[in-house]
């Protein structure tokens, strides 16, 4: 092993002398013999750095590469040297499942078996293994532990210790110690696993909301079927992940933490589940409404050579305040429309109102009211009535001056002070409006409102501006007219593409 190369020297001094000053701050015994200038001995330093970091005043930085094996067992050495051994936390509290009073379990072998499962991973051998650390108490083959989140007990095969990516068998494991199970039945992440007979709940780690999404496409029919059931299955070990069809879009869409997270959930399903998708950048889920009252009649007859089809009515639509959603009011008197009609007309004005009126989006916050009409006695029926609405209310929606709704986001981020200006100037440039800076600790948190559109890449482009430093949050929040000029942007581009679908 080289020394340090001549050109660091003074460096390194300088580091040291840097790290002495913080064992010494850490202890007031020490701190008062190094300002009187006596050198430290090395097991002093040892003792005021390890007492500096159990109380977070010191926080050790080593440099190192897993991919190129370096500085890994300085590391290790690190973390047995400075953090502390599981007794330092002298108990573990809960609550009991059923009672609902405190628990409490001391960090003990002799205390009662509790655990907590912090990581699911699925091992193409062993199957489902939960990796769990044991907080009290020993665990052994012979034990069947009550999951007292779900309420049901587990059996207990072989408990494994692992190393890398051997997974060496053990006997038993106690307190302080993490192990793996296989092939727990309903076990997952969060859950604690504990003695039946002295039960105990530890809460479960705080969810992470993802900050980014991306449209997931199969590439083929295969690939589909087995996708839902392949991400089943990485979202138990990776709960950051999450999943489902956005039933505006009709598109599967993808979150997470980052686009490299991703990109590496992609390729995993690749790898491991043989499963071949492609990322998109999401559709937005525009909606539409209205902003003024009109009145147009729906007609709808057809001749045939047996019997025709005749359906009329007449309706008013009216704009709602925002969220209220949809309200249809039936004000027919005198029986112009039976009563045995009336759903028909409802369930036209429905389903005319999921396909928009000007680029196909939905039409919410409208209040419909069906006023008049007339029928036949042989040729109306309910089909006829339902295309009336439809055809009617797409004319009163026309003239009732029909906007674009664009969902908007509130997003929180979090970064260095010497970066807020530039943040703030990049949300105005998203067309955001900027809430509040408010200071934790050393860094800033730039709170905003941005619509959807500005923000689906935000993570990268954050990472560059802040070189990496900052990080964000984003929850939708509500719906808000698009201005004008990009209004007719997403409408030419919206119905162009529903044209090309049309003609495919």
């Amino acid at each position: 092993m080289t020394g340090i190369p001549p050109d660091l020297a003074d460096a390194a001094a300088k580091g040291r002398e840097k790290v002495v000053e913080a064992a010494a701050e850490s202890d007031d015994s020490l701190l008062e013999k190094y300002l009187e200038g006596t050198s430290l001995t090395e097991e002093e330093i040892r003792k005021g750095f390890t007492a500096g970091v159990r109380a977070m005043k010191v926080l050790p930085v080593l440099c190192g590469s897993a991919l190129r094996n370096i500085a890994i067992h300085p590391v290790l050495d690190m973390i047995n040297f400075v953090l502390p051994d599981p007794s330092f936390r002298g108990e573990m509290k809960g609550t009991h499942p059923k009672k609902k009073a405190e628990e409490v379990r001391p960090i003990s072998a002799d205390a009662p078996f509790s655990a907590l499962v912090f990581k699911t991973l699925a091992d193409p051998y062993a199957g489902k293994l939960s990796i769990f650390k044991i907080y009290s108490g020993t665990l052994s083959p012979d034990l069947s532990p009550l999951n007292a989140t779900k309420n049901v007990t587990e059996r207990i095969g072989q408990i494994f210790r692992l190393e890398g990516k051997k997974q060496k068998p053990v006997p038993s494991a106690s307190a302080g110690e993490i192990v793996a199970v296989a092939k727990f039945k309903e076990t997952s992440t969060g859950d604690t696993l504990c003695d039946p007979k002295t039960p105990i709940l530890y809460p479960s780690p705080p969810a992470v909301e993802p900050v980014i999404s991306f449209a997931i496409r199969p590439k083929t029919r295969s690939d589909e079927d087995k996708l839902g059931s392949s991400l089943s299955r990485m979202i138990e070990e990776d709960p950051t992940l999450q999943f489902g069809k956005d039933a505006q879009t009709r598109e599967f869409i993808l979150s997470g933490m980052g686009e490299i997270h991703l990109e590496v959930a992609v390729e995993k399903l690749r790898r491991q589940f043989g499963v071949e998708v492609e990322l998109r950048t999401p559709k937005i889920p525009y909606k539409e409404t209205i902003k003024a009252t009109a009145e147009s009649q729906g007609k709808y007859k057809k001749q045939t050579g047996g019997r025709g089809q005749y359906g009329d009515c007449w309706l008013r639509v009216e704009p709602l305040p925002p969220g209220t959603g949809f309200e249809f009011v039936n004000a027919i008197v005198g029986g112009v429309i039976p009563r045995q009609y009336i759903p028909a007309v409802e369930k036209g004005v429905v389903e005319r109102m999921t396909r928009g009126v000007i680029a196909g989006y939905p039409v919410v916050d409208t209040k419909v009211t069906v006023f008049d009409g007339s029928f036949h006695t042989v040729d109306s029926s309910e089909m006829a009535f339902k295309i009336a609405a439809s055809l009617g209310f797409r004319k009163a929606a026309i003239e009732a001056k029909p906007v674009l709704l664009e969902p908007i986001t509130e997003v929180e981020i979090v970064v260095p002070e010497e970066n807020v200006g530039d943040i703030i100037g990049d949300l105005n440039g998203r067309r955001g409006r900027v809430q509040g800076v408010e200071a934790r600790g050393r860094l800033q948190i730039v709170k905003a409102f941005v619509p959807l559109a500005e923000v689906l890449r935000y993570s990268s482009d954050l990472r560059s501006i802040t070189s990496g430093r900052g990080q964000f949050t984003m929850r939708m929040s509500s719906y808000e007219e698009v201005p004008s000029v990009i209004a007719e942007k997403v409408i030419v581009e919206t119905r162009k593409e529903m044209g090309e679908e049309v003609e495919e």
